[in-house]
This record gives structure tokens, C-alpha cells and sequence, in this order.
């Protein structure tokens, strides 16, 4: 400490610069905390701890829309009840294709939400695309709204549904509500969102939890620097007990989104489809600063019931599908299963119908020497498979249905059971992405319908293992 009052003085008496004394004390802090190697423990200076605490708040200035990108434009995905939107008239599934005038074609979905949000009591006008209708424009007043972190519904096929974008400090309360709600419906089997979840409060994860746990059970443990153990355990009624349960994980799903998903999952009371999580295994806690503002600063690890470390290592799904649009349809697939799958393109519509179930496509089949491609990923996914790219020797392995295929990207061998197939054609890569031919399909046991520019391809799912 002696010395590094003497580097100060003497800077602040000789450097030609004349550096000026604050902005010398934030470097030295930021050099000592970036020493740490640790992207969670932070200074927060006054200002930033006014916005870090608002962060656990559901409080917002604007008109009350959730938004969710479209293929050019933002898609409306929720309306807050008695928000200026909602008493405007603003539907599901909307499109916002302007705001105050001026177009937002294929903008940043964060960029869209900045200039829609504003002071209290000023006016915004969004210009709405419903349903290939005529656009039409509404004239809203921002206001204060209170935002749920947590949107339930209930599916066609009576699946429930239950989306959570953080753990706020209101969360655990908002999601027995909804539960609650939920079964009071008739709802038997529950979908949990927890993509781009980036966390929050460990005890509402805690608290969720107890809803599908017995009371008394681990759910998470915290280990301190001194190996000291902290144990997390349910309390209260487990109202989910028993119910069949999907939660659906990206790899933006971190800390307190993996720590309920983590103990649900090692209970067997939940099963995990998307994609491997972010890894994020430390917990935090702020110390208020004599200054004003606060040092954020990780205390402890935590490991999952079974004592699984997530940090920097993620969870890894019970099913993995990679195509997002496709996650939430694997879940409804697993929970109320049918005896074949079915995927109808239209080469002149953006989206494709799996199970019945519209799905967003960036690249629908095309044709070429009069051979047919598809989108392989989304093709296999879309059908149950596994899908996984492997890059040690450019290839692609499709599983699933008692089949184990791999193709070869480079040098177009085919290898189907362990065995080496021939006659098939090879595999294109066209911007990125895989296109498998329609013909390879056969080896699948997939049946495919043609008929102009519609294309339908099904499989029997009744002997899948």
C-alpha cells in the first residue's frame, strides 16, 4: 500500500499530463479487480448501482408490449393488461413495421424498443402489419407500467406454458400465481421457458423450485472461499408434484435460471430441451461503499443437488435441439406425443408448419438440376432427430428412430449403421448452412410428398426409441 501511495503521489506531482487524481484512483480500481479474472465482481459507481438495483424491479416507462424479432420486422409477443397498448387495441403476433414514421425493417430488435420507450406522458406512433392486412397507424401515450417477469398460457392441446425473462424480486410469487392458475384451467403438463433467462435472485429460484419438490429437499449449495457449505432447501407446498415437465434452456440461460433448471433436472422431475446453458456458477453480493456506490463481488460457487459444478461448464440438455424454433415444438411433441411427425413447406410462405405448428424459416427447399434441397438442421430437428456438426473431420451425424448416419461434408461418404452406403447425393453448403437432398431422405424411412411449390415429409414415430 506504501508503494502504491508513492506511484500516486508522484504521478500526480510529475506526469506531464497533469492527470486528474479521480481518474486515476478509478483506473487503479478497475486494474485491481480486473486482476481477478472475474467478469461478475464489478465497482459500481452511484449511478450504476441506481440502475443495477432497478434491474430485480418490473418497472418500465413505455406502452406495454413484450417484442420478440420477426423475420424483418419485431412481432408483438405479449400485451400488458391495462398497458396503453393493450387499451389500444395491439394484438398478439402483431408487427411494428414503424415507429414514429420511420421504417425498422430488419433493425436491431433492442434498437426498436429504445425508440419506442420514452418519457412518461409523451407519445409514440407505431405503424401495425396484422395478418397481411393494410398497415394502420396508433398514436399511444407512454406510461409507467408494471411488467410481470413472468407470461403464462395455455396450448390448444391443453399444455401449459410458462415463460420467465429474470428472477425479480416478485417472480417466485408471480409464478405460483400463474401455476395456480393454471390448473384451476385443467392444465396437466407444463412447459418452462428459461431461454435468454439471464438470472437474477437465488431464493426465487429456490422458491420456484419448491413448487415441483418436496419440501425439505436440496436445491442448490453455495461453497465459500473457505469451503464452507451453504445448503438451499424447499419449503411450502410442492403444487407441481408429479406434473409432467418440459424446460426449455439456450445458452443464454444463467445463474439463477441454471440453478433452478440444474435441480429439477437432477430430481427427474424435469426434462431439459435447447441447448447447452451459459455456465455462470457464482454468487454475488453487494457491499455498499462509504462513496455512494457499491462492489459487487462474487462470495461463494454453487454446485447443483447432485453436486455438479456448473460453472464455466453449463447444463447440458436431455434433448438437444438447436433450431430455437423448433424447442418449443419438441417440448409439446415430448409432452403429448403422436404417432408421426409431419412438416409442410411452402416455398412461398416464411414459415413452416410442424405438427401443425407455424415455425419461422430463414431458407425453406429449393431446387437445383432437379435435385431438391432441404434445410438439414431444421429438417431433422423438426422431426425429433439429433443433430450434431462435428468438426474434427467436417461432418454431420444424424440420430435418433434407431438410426445412425453420417455424412461427410468433404469427401461426400455416407456411412449409415457403421456401414458405408453409396449412391446417395452429397450434402451442399450454401451461406453457412447445410442442405441435405430430398432423395437422402429415403434411408431414413421418411416419406416425402412433392406438389409445385409445396413440399410435405413425414415420419412414423410409433417404433421410435
Amino acid at each position: 500500500m506504501e508503494t502504491f501511495e508513492e506511484i500516486l503521489d508522484n504521478i500526480e506531482r510529475l506526469h506531464v499530463s497533469s492527470p486528474n487524481s479521480d481518474t486515476l484512483v478509478q483506473g487503479a480500481i478497475d486494474g485491481l479487480i480486473n486482476s481477478l479474472n472475474d467478469p461478475y465482481t464489478e465497482y459500481l459507481p452511484p449511478e450504476m448501482l441506481k440502475e443495477f438495483k432497478s434491474s430485480f424491479d418490473s418497472e418500465f416507462v413505455g406502452v406495454g408490449i413484450q417484442l420478440q424479432p420477426g423475420e424483418h420486422f419485431p412481432e408483438v409477443m405479449g400485451v400488458i393488461e391495462n398497458a396503453p397498448a393493450e387499451k389500444a387495441g395491439i394484438k398478439l403476433n402483431d408487427q411494428i413495421v414503424k415507429v414514429d414514421g420511420i421504417d425498422v425493417f430488419d433493425e436491431p430488435l433492442e434498437t426498436v424498443v429504445q425508440k419506442i420507450r420514452g418519457p412518461a406522458g409523451t407519445k409514440v406512433k407505431l405503424t401495425i402489419r396484422r395478418n397481411g392486412a393494410e398497415d394502420f397507424e396508433l398514436e399511444l401515450v407512454r406510461a409507467n407500467i408494471n411488467t410481470p417477469t413472468v407470461i403464462s398460457q395455455v396450448f390448444d392441446d391443453g399444455t401449459g406454458y410458462i415463460s420467465l425473462n429474470k428472477f425479480g424480486a416478485n417472480t417466485a410469487s408471480e409464478f405460483n400465481k400463474a401455476l395456480t392458475k393454471l390448473k384451476q384451467q385443467g392444465v396437466t403438463a407444463l412447459i418452462m421457458d428459461l431461454r435468454d433467462n439471464p438470472g437474477g435472485m437465488l431464493d426465487q429460484a429456490v422458491r420456484i423450485a419448491s413448487n415441483f419438490v418436496e419440501s425439505g429437499q436440496l436445491i442448490t449449495s453455495t461453497i465459500d472461499k473457505n469451503g464452507e457449505r451453504q445448503e438451499y432447501r424447499t419449503e411450502g407446498e410442492a403444487i407441481g408434484l408429479g406434473m409432467p415437465t418440459v424446460i426449455l434452456v439456450d445458452h443464454n440461460s444463467a445463474s439463477a435460471s441454471e440453478i433452478l433448471a440444474g435441480a429439477l433436472q437432477d430430481y427427474h422431475v424435469a426434462t431439459l430441451i435447447g441447448s447447452a446453458t451459459y455456465g455462470k456458477g457464482t454468487v454475488q453480493t453487494v457491499v455498499p461503499l462509504s462513496s455512494g456506490g457499491a462492489l459487487k463481488v462474487t462470495i461463494a460457487k454453487y454446485h447443483t443437488p447432485s453436486d455438479k459444478v456448473v460453472n464455466g461448464i453449463g447444463l447440458s440438455p436431455d434433448y438437444q435441439v438447436l433450431t430455437p424454433g423448433l424447442q418449443l415444438v419438441a417440448a409439446r411433441r415430448l409432452l403429448k406425443p403422436s404417432e408421426k411427425n409431419v412438416v409442410d413447406f411452402d416455398t412461398e410462405k416464411s414459415e413452416v408448419l410442424v405438427n401443425g405448428i407455424p415455425v419461422q424459416i430463414r431458407q425453406t427447399f429449393w431446387q437445383k438440376n432437379g435435385i431438391i434441397y432441404l434445410p438439414l438442421r431444421f429438417v431433422f430437428e423438426a422431426l425429433g432427430y439429433k443433430v450434431d456438426w462435428q468438426t474434427s473431420n467436417n461432418s454431420v451425424r444424424i440420430t435418433g428412430y434407431g438410426s445412425n448416419v453420417l455424412f461427410g461434408t468433404q469427401d461426400g461418404q455416407v456411412v449409415v449403421n457403421g456401414k458405408v452406403t453409396t449412391g446417395l447425393e452429397p450434402l451442399k453448403i450454401e451461406e453457412g448452412e447445410t442442405f441435405i437432398p430430398l432423395s437422402d431422405l429415403n434411408i431414413f424411412g421418411i416419406n416425402c410428398e412433392t406438389a409445385k411449390n409445396k413440399l410435405s415429409i413425414e415420419k412414423i414415430t410409433a417404433s421410435k426409441n
